[in-house]
């Protein structure tokens, strides 16, 4: 992937909880934003550790919308945030190719970004 490719357009949901991020060996977290190229997952601090460059797959979920999109790629990079000052674990993972995003998540992330 190129550096024009990490500008593509990101697509972040209202709210974590809105939708889950569900991987192989039981890690489960949220999403925090998607493009075509990869995504971005909120982790519990304590759920188990992904390496960097590990093979992942897994879905991301709606909760109340119609979404089920699976997915597989590549952890590319780590940090530690904190939210309401409890630490979590925020994981870049790269798609193997190119993915659509489902309009329901599109008509979502848009509509967080004007406020509504």
């Amino acid at each position: 992937m190129d550096s024009s490719d990490r500008r593509s357009e990101r697509r972040a949901p209202r709210n974590l909880e809105q939708f889950a991020v569900s991987m192989e060996d039981n890690i489960h977290g949220y999403l925090e934003n998607i493009s075509q190229h990869g995504l971005c997952v909120v982790l519990p601090i304590d759920q188990p550790a992904l390496q960097r460059g590990q093979k992942v797959s897994g879905r991301v979920l709606g909760r109340g919308i119609k979404v089920d999109l699976p997915f597989s790629g590549n952890t590319v990079w780590f940090s530690i945030r904190k939210i309401d000052q409890t630490p979590y674990v925020y994981a870049g993972i790269e798609f193997e190719s190119p993915m659509e995003i489902p309009e329901s998540l599109i008509s979502h992330s848009l509509a967080r970004e004007s406020g509504d």
